[in-house]
C-alpha cells in the first residue's frame, strides 16, 4: 500500500457506519397490490433491498395498511386478510417483520425487517390489503350485464346512486369501464326496481374521457330515497347488417367475445328488426327476407332468441331466451332490410313501434316533429310510411326531456295521400315557434299488441291488449284453450297449458277491449278471431282472462333447510324437473346470481333421500361470461324430458368466498358459526371466542347486537374443516375475516369446540325467550342462595372455634403469671400463625375476653420475638 493510503481504526469505523446506514444505490423501492381485481386491494408485493416479493402475514396490521392505502391514494385501510401459501407454491423470499406506527407518509419510513424464506414466516401466510378508496360500478337487475340499476362500490360496500346525480358523461365512463360500449339511455325512478342498503350522496362529475369511474372528480350530491335509484343502458354488444347493397340491409350479425357471428332466424320477427333498424340509425324496417336472400354465410350461428316489442332502444334491451332452444340450422340466418337514413321516421315513447312521438332523421341526427298544424291527415302519412296500417289518432305528445334535443320539422301540413312526411308542406327551420313546446304524436292500427301482466314470468299472466293507445283486458266469457293457444303463439311462448278466468292473476284496470272470443287456435293474432268488437262487452274486471303457456319457466334449488343449496330444478311445459350435471362454472355463477345467492356456485353430492324427478329437462348448459344474466339466456342442449339419468342430476350449492352463516339455532340469528372458504363450509373454533367476536358476526349477519358467545358446540358439532381458530376481534371489524386469527385451517380443534352466537335481532318466539330468561334467572338465584348458605355454615364453624378458644383462655387466667409465661414460651410460633390464618379473609378474630383485651391483640403480642416480650 502506498504511503498515506492506510486508514486509521477510526476511519474504518466511520466507513463501516456509512455503508451500514446508506441503502444500496441500485435498489428501486416500489409497492403494488396484486390479484385483487383493482389497484386498491390485493396481495401486497414490495420491491426492497434489490428483491421483489410478498410480505409475511404475521405482523402486518391496520397501522401498516393505513400507510400503504394512503401512499397508493386509495383512502383508508379496511381489513388486512392473510392467505395461506404452501412451500411448493413459491420459491420467493417473503419480507418479514414489517411494522408501522400508522402516521408515516410511506411504507419506506416504517421498520421493514428483512427478507427470509417461507419457513421463517410463523403463519406461512402472506398479507393482503383492502382500501376504502377503490371505486367500481356495476349494473344490476337488467336483462343483460350492460343494462340495469347503477350500483357503485366504495371499499367493500355497494350502494346506489340518485337519478338526478347521473349525467351523460358519467354514464359513458360507466359503460366504458364495464366494456359495454357507450351509454344509450339513462333511467330514473328505480326503473330496474329499488336497491337496498346505502345510497351514496356524492355525485361523479366525469369529463367523459376517463377510463374508470375511480378517476372522476366528485362533489356533494342530492339526498334521495331508493325510489329514485338511477339506471343505465349501454350499447353492449355491437350489431351490424352485412352482405347487402348498403349498411342498412343484410344478414344480422352480433359481435360477442371478440368475434362476429350471425343471429339465428328461427324466432326473428318484424318487432326485432324494427329495434335493430332504429338502433343502427337505418330508419324503419321494410322487410325481413327468409332463407339465403343475402347468401348462405359460414361459421356457427348465435342462438339467442329476442322477444322485442319494437319500442326498445337496443336489441339487448329486449328479453332474450336461449336455454333449451334447438341448434340453429346452417344458413338459417336472420336478415333485415331497413328504409335507410334519408328522411326516415320513428315513433318514440309509445307502447309499440306503431305509436308514439314522431321523430325524423335529417342529416346525421334524429329530430323532433313539432305539433304545429298537426292532424289525422299527417298521422295517416306517418302510419303509411312506417308500414303500421291506418291512423287511428293524432295527438299532441309531450316534448322529450332532453333540452338539447334538436328540431327536425317545425310544421307538417299534409293532404293524407303522401307516401313520405317530407312530401307534405313542411317547415325545416330549427327554431321552435312560440307556443309550440309539444310534439306530433300518432297511434296507428298496427300498434295493437298483446301482453301477459301480473304473472310470475313473461309467458304467464292476465291477458291485456293495447288498442287505440290504451291497454285493456279480455273478458273470460267463452275463453278457452283455443283462444289461449293464439296468445301463447303470438308471444313466442309455445302452446297454452291452461286458459284461466275469474281474475286468476288479479283484476285489471281501464278498458275491457274484447269479449266472447271464438278462436280456432291457428290464428296468428288474437284480433283475427271472431269477437263482439272493440270495447263491446258485458263484463267487469272480476272476469279478466289469463293464460299459462308452455314456455313459462321458473327456477329453484329444492332443499328443505337452505335456500341457496339443493337439487337444481326448472319449471318447463307445466312440470318441475331436474337438470343434468353438465353445467359449466360460468353457468353455476349465473344461476346463483339469478337466485340472489352470490356470484359463485359448485356442484355437490346428492343430499338425503329424495324422490326421483319426473323429468330431467335440460343438459349441457354453457353460459357465456359477461353476456348472460339469467340461465334462460344460456345455450344448452334442446329441451328433452329424458336428458340424462337420475344419477346425473345436478345438486348445487351457492356461496361467495368468505360468506358467513349460522346453523343449528332456532332462527337465522342464532346458531353455530360457519364460513365458506376454498369451496366448502367450515366452522370456527371456540378458543378465545368471546363477545367481541360474536359482535362482529351479528353485525355481519345484520342481526343486531351480540347477546351470547357460545362455546363447546352449543348448537351441535358441525362438519367439514375447522376454518378459524384463536379469533381475536376488537368488536368493530366489518367482517369476521378482518379479525386476527390463526391461518385458515391451521387450528388444533375438533368440532366439539365449535363456536356459536346468539344475536339480539332474532325471531325466537316470545314463549321460548321467556323460558330461557326464567331459566337464566333461576340459575342466578340458585347460585346466590347456595353462596348464602355456604357463608352461613362458615360463620357457624368460626363461631364454635372462637367460643372454644375463649373457654381455653378463661381456664389459663386462673393460673399464676409465671405459669402464663411458661405456657406462652412452650407454644410453637407456627401454631400461633395458623390460628390467625384460620380467620376469614386473612383478618384475625376480634372477640373480646373478660379482661377487655381482644384475642387478636394477644395473638399479635405472641408473634413478637421472646426477648421483646420479656422486656
Amino acid at each position: 500500500m502506498q504511503p498515506g493510503m492506510a486508514l486509521s481504526p477510526l476511519g474504518l469505523w466511520l466507513l463501516f457506519l456509512v455503508c451500514w446506514i446508506l441503502p444500496p444505490a441500485s435498489t428501486a423501492e416500489s409497492l403494488t397490490l396484486l390479484r385483487g381485481g383493482n389497484r386498491c386491494e390485493g396481495l401486497l408485493q414490495v420491491q426492497y433491498l434489490g428483491q421483489q416479493g410478498l410480505v409475511c402475514g404475521d405482523q402486518l396490521g391496520l397501522e401498516a395498511a393505513s400507510v400503504i392505502c394512503r401512499q397508493l391514494g386509495c383512502g383508508q385501510a379496511l381489513v388486512t386478510p392473510t392467505y395461506v401459501i404452501w412451500i411448493h407454491e413459491t420459491q420467493q423470499s417473503l419480507l418479514q417483520g414489517v411494522q408501522c406506527q400508522g402516521t408515516e407518509d410511506s411504507l419506506w419510513e416504517c421498520s421493514l425487517g428483512m427478507w427470509g424464506p417461507l419457513q421463517d414466516c410463523a403463519c406461512e401466510c402472506v398479507s393482503a390489503v383492502h382500501c376504502s378508496g377503490h371505486i367500481e360500478a356495476r349494473l344490476v337487475g337488467g336483462a343483460h350485464p350492460c343494462t340495469g340499476r347503477l350500483e357503485v362500490r366504495r371499499g367493500l360496500t355497494w350502494g346506489t346512486t340518485c337519478d338526478s346525480d347521473l349525467d351523460l358523461p358519467t354514464a359513458h365512463v360507466v359503460c366504458r369501464e364495464l366494456r359495454c360500449g357507450m351509454a344509450v339511455s339513462m333511467h330514473g325512478a328505480a326503473h330496474f326496481s329499488q336497491g337496498s342498503g346505502i345510497m351514496w350522496t356524492e355525485a361523479f362529475r366525469c369529463m367523459g374521457n376517463e377510463s374508470l369511474l375511480f378517476y372522476c372528480p366528485r362533489e356533494p350530491g342530492h339526498q334521495c330515497e331508493h325510489s329514485q335509484d338511477a339506471g343505465l343502458t349501454c350499447s353492449g354488444e355491437k350489431f351490424r347488417l352485412v352482405n347487402g347493397s348498403n349498411s342498412c340491409e343484410g344478414h344480422v350479425e352480433v359481435h360477442v367475445q371478440g368475434t362476429w357471428a350471425p343471429v339465428c332466424a328461427t324466432h326473428w320477427d318484424l318487432a326485432d328488426a324494427t329495434v335493430l333498424c332504429h338502433q343502427l340509425n337505418c330508419g324503419n324496417v321494410v322487410a325481413i327476407p327468409q332463407g339465403g336472400h343475402f347468401g348462405e354465410g359460414e361459421g356457427p350461428i348465435w342462438p339467442d332468441v329476442f322477444h322485442c316489442v319494437g319500442t326498445e332502444p337496443h336489441l339487448l334491451s329486449c328479453p332474450a331466451s336461449t336455454l333449451g332452444a334447438p341448434a340453429c340450422a346452417q344458413g338459417n340466418m336472420a336478415s333485415a332490410i331497413c328504409s335507410g337514413r334519408p328522411h326516415a321516421l320513428r315513433l318514440r315513447d309509445g307502447q309499440s313501434h306503431c305509436d308514439g312521438r314522431v321523430e325524423i332523421f335529417l342529416g346525421d341526427v334524429w329530430g323532433r316533429v313539432l305539433d304545429d298544424a298537426w292532424d289525422l291527415r299527417g298521422a295517416q302519412v306517418v302510419c303509411r310510411q312506417l308500414g303500421c296500417g291506418l291512423a287511428e289518432r293524432a295527438y299532441d305528445a309531450p316534448a322529450p326531456g332532453h333540452r338539447a334535443f334538436p328540431v327536425g320539422l317545425s310544421r307538417a301540413r299534409c293532404l293524407g295521400t303522401e307516401t313520405q312526411l317530407t312530401q307534405c308542406n313542411v317547415s325545416t327551420t330549427l327554431l321552435v315557434p312560440a307556443g309550440s313546446s309539444r310534439d306530433a304524436g300518432v297511434v296507428c292500427s298496427g300498434s295493437v299488441l298483446v301482453r301477459l301482466a301480473e304473472g310470475p314470468g313473461r309467458c304467464a299472466g292476465r291477458v291485456e291488449v293495447f288498442h287505440e293507445g290504451e291497454w285493456g283486458t279480455v273478458c273470460d266469457d267463452a275463453w278457452d284453450l283455443q283462444d289461449a293457444h293464439v296468445v301463447c303463439r303470438q308471444l313466442g311462448c309455445g302452446r297454452a297449458l291452461s286458459a284461466l278466468g275469474a281474475t286468476h292473476f288479479g283484476a285489471g284496470s281501464g278498458r275491457i277491449w274484447m269479449d266472447q272470443l271464438g278462436c280456432q287456435g291457428n290464428e296468428s293474432a288474437l284480433w283475427q278471431c271472431p269477437f263482439w268488437g272493440w270495447g263491446r262487452h258485458d263484463c267487469g274486471h272480476k272476469e279478466d282472462a289469463g293464460v299459462f303457456c308452455s314456455e313459462f319457466t321458473d327456477l329453484r334449488l329444492q332443499n328443505h333447510s337452505q335456500p341457496c343449496a339443493g337439487r337444481l330444478e326448472v319449471f318447463y311445459n307445466g312440470t318441475w324437473g331436474g337438470v343434468c350435471q353438465s353445467l359449466s362454472a360460468a353457468s353455476l355463477g349465473v344461476l346463483c346470481e339469478q337466485l340472489g345467492c352470490g356470484p359463485q356456485g359448485q356442484l355437490q353430492a346428492r343430499v338425503g333421500s329424495w324422490p326421483l324427478p319426473g323429468a330431467l329437462w335440460v343438459a349441457s348448459i354453457q353460459c357465456r361470461a359477461r353476456h348472460d344474466r339469467t340461465l334462460w339466456q344460456c345455450p344448452s342442449a334442446p329441451w328433452n324430458q329424458h336428458s340424462c339419468s337420475s344419477q346425473e342430476e345436478a345438486w348445487v350449492i351457492c356461496a361467495e368466498e368468505g360468506m358467513l352463516r349460522v346453523h343449528g339455532g332456532q332462527d337465522s340469528c342464532s346458531g353455530r358459526v360457519e364460513l365458506w372458504h376454498a369451496g366448502s363450509w367450515g366452522t370456527v373454533c371456540d378458543d378465545s371466542w368471546d363477545l367481541a367476536d360474536a359482535e362482529v358476526v351479528c353485525h355481519q349477519l345484520g342481526c343486531g347486537k351480540a347477546i351470547e358467545a357460545l362455546q363447546e358446540a352449543a348448537f351441535g358439532p358441525g362438519s367439514g374443516p375447522v376454518w378459524l381458530d384463536e379469533v381475536r376481534c376488537r368488536g368493530s371489524e366489518m367482517s369476521l375475516w378482518g379479525c386476527p386469527a390463526q391461518p385458515w385451517g391451521r387450528g388444533d380443534c375438533t368440532h366439539k369446540e365449535d363456536a356459536g352466537v346468539r344475536c339480539s335481532e332474532s325471531d325466537t318466539p316470545l314463549a321460548t325467550e321467556l323460558c330461557a330468561m326464567l331459566r337464566t334467572v333461576s340459575t342466578i338465584l340458585g347460585i346466590f342462595f347456595g353462596l348464602l348458605l355456604l357463608g352461613f355454615m362458615v360463620f357457624l364453624i368460626l363461631l364454635q372455634v372462637t367460643q372454644a378458644k375463649q373457654k381455653g383462655l378463661e381456664r389459663s387466667e386462673a393460673c399464676s403469671g409465671e405459669a402464663t409465661y411458661d405456657v406462652i414460651m412452650e407454644m410453637p410460633q407456627a401454631a400461633l400463625y395458623e390460628e390467625i390464618v384460620e380467620a376469614e379473609d386473612g383478618q384475625s378474630v376480634t372477640e373480646e375476653g373478660e379482661d377487655g383485651e381482644s384475642l387478636s391483640q394477644g395473638y399479635d403480642e405472641a408473634a413478637f420475638p421472646l426477648e421483646e416480650m420479656i422486656l
